[in-house]
């Protein structure tokens, strides 16, 4: 028997109009009971799949992901981590703005996962009648109580993708994530067709939080990123014709908590301006500890350190390869709540933890 814990955090998936007219989560007793009208998931089974249960559970409070802070990301792991031995798959609900960051912080707040946690949401409330909530539920729960993927996936649309290299790539149709520069790691249509040889392996016995002391200590470790979190800030700068280099300054330092990561979304292979003061800005910000991730504004395809002259690897960069945005802003977090310093933070962001990059030599 499979039985599959599906934690409801809110999104447009649990939204109904309200008085005003405007879309708001519904508290999460009230989304079981709509969940529960969804044909094929009565009784907390799943027709079709005989042996397949799911339960659900949820937060006092409901989030529109666009409010999704890093918090709520540990919140989540401590809470997939309390009921990790009672159950064989996890689905998160989630709104769909930031669950690209979501999914990609988890993958980095769990490493040694032995089960999928499989994030999914929607378009479309449950509660209208044309509605894409109903397959990518159902799909959901289905996926992570039916393939072993040791790994935080999301489940979008038929596709399931790695969730550190998902994007939203459309804010109306059902096909609203892509994985642009890595294969699904499954399809589900008439049959489910496995992409086995893209999933990540599982992990070896001293790290598998299959290990109740391994989530011990897991648990201990979130316990310090959360009160750490405070402390500092990482910022994400799209770099574009005329940038300033007082914008620049007045984002990367002076700020109130320190800014110690930032995300640049620069041109092409990770190109940005060669403007001396722009340099200039950038390089007091790497001498004040902060540490920079040059990333590509462009879907797909990856930053290549050193391709271009105009490359910023010379400020102390860091080129992040084919990893999105989404990963490596969480990435960054995660590691400096981790207590690492920016040189230890700088060593670790190029090197994969999670299936999050491809490093590429050249």
């Amino acid at each position: 028997m499979a039985r599959v814990y599906v934690l409801y955090t809110g999104g447009t998936i649990g939204c109904v109009t309200n008085p005003e007219g405007a879309l708001a989560p519904v508290p999460g007793a009230e989304f079981e009971r709509l969940a529960l009208s969804v044909p094929g998931l009565s009784g907390h089974g799943v027709q079709g799949y005989d042996g397949l249960n799911w339960t659900m559970g949820w937060f006092d409070r409901t989030l529109d992901s666009s409010n999704m802070k890093p918090a709520d990301w540990v919140a989540i792991a401590r809470r997939l981590l309390s009921v990790y031995d009672e159950y064989d798959g996890f689905v998160v609900l989630h709104g769909t703005d930031s669950m690209a960051y979501s999914a990609s912080a988890l993958s980095f707040l769990l490493p040694g996962l032995s089960k999928p946690v499989v994030f999914s949401g929607s378009q479309v409330p449950l509660s209208f009648t044309l509605s894409d909530a109903p397959a990518n539920l159902v799909g959901a729960i289905v996926v992570a109580g039916t393939l072993p993927v040791p790994e935080v996936c999301v489940y979008f649309d038929t596709k399931l993708l790695r969730g550190n290299r998902s994007s939203k790539v459309d804010a109306n149709r059902f096909a609203g994530f892509d994985s642009p520069n890595f294969p699904p790691l499954a399809t589900v249509g008439s049959v489910v067709a496995r992409n086995e040889p893209y999933w990540l392996p599982m992990p070896d016995k001293g790290v598998s939080l299959a290990e109740p002391d391994n989530r011990s200590r897991r648990l201990a470790v979130l316990d310090a990123q959360v009160a750490a979190l405070e402390a500092f800030s990482v910022v994400m700068l799209w770099l574009y014709p005329g940038i300033r280099a007082s914008t620049v300054s007045a984002m990367l330092t002076g700020t109130s908590p320190a800014v110690k990561g930032a995300v640049l979304l620069a041109f092409g292979e990770g190109n940005g301006p060669t403007d001396p003061d722009f340099l200039d800005a950038l390089s007091a910000a790497v001498k004040a500890g902060v540490v920079l991730m040059d990333n590509t504004q462009v879907q797909r395809g990856a930053v290549l350190p050193g391709a271009y002259a105009t490359g910023l690897g010379a400020v102390g960069a860091v080129g992040a390869y084919d990893m999105t945005p989404e990963a490596s802003y969480a990435k960054l977090v995660c590691l400096l709540a981790g207590g690492l310093d920016a040189a230890a933070v700088k060593a670790a962001m190029p090197v994969p933890q999670a299936g999050e990059l491809t490093v590429i030599e050249g």
